[in-house]
């Protein structure tokens, strides 16, 4: 009788185990499937002084459509500024830390007869909100002319929500 008691003890130990061991591998297989940052996001843009926060008075906040993909990359459109043609931007994203991740971006610029105007290149840190829906950004874009030269650094921030 002892013995068929500890084989029922036994059974129902390893039965413990086993269920422990599968939900932990379960939560564990979530938590790595978040979306985080992956998405298409609708984003609002407020160039800003570097030095004060102040949003700048003549370039107004403007939208922009950015799509953050698996494994790192993204893509990026808004409309410009008058008389500038832009292509989607191209960049890259990672993972820092918690909630925040950092991107880097660049969108290549032509006037309207054609030719080539130069490139704004955008490096961002970005704070996702706690439900993953929203996030906020801070960031510096560099102007370049077509020679690459600087022609002006900047400040904005952004405010996004995920598309759904």
């Amino acid at each position: 009788m002892t013995n068929q008691f500890w084989k029922y003890v036994g059974t129902i130990v390893v039965a413990a185990l086993t269920i422990g061991l599968i939900t932990e591998v379960l939560v564990s297989a979530q938590s790595g499937n978040e979306q985080g940052l992956v998405g298409s996001w609708d984003t609002v843009v407020t160039p800003r002084d570097c030095e004060t926060g102040v949003p700048i008075p003549f370039i107004p906040p403007f939208i922009a459509v950015q799509t953050y993909n698996q494994g790192g990359t993204l893509l990026t459109s808004n409309l410009g500024a008058p008389g500038i043609a832009t292509l989607e931007g191209h960049g890259v994203w990672e993972h820092r830390v918690g909630r925040e991740y950092s991107v880097a971006f660049r969108i290549l610029k032509f006037n309207p007869d054609g030719t080539y105007a130069g490139r704004d290149v955008i490096r961002d840190v970005i704070s996702l909100d706690i439900g993953g829906n929203s996030y906020s950004s801070t960031g510096a874009v560099e102007i370049l002319d077509p020679n690459g030269t600087l022609i002006l650094r900047g400040c904005a921030t952004s405010l996004a929500t995920r598309f759904r």
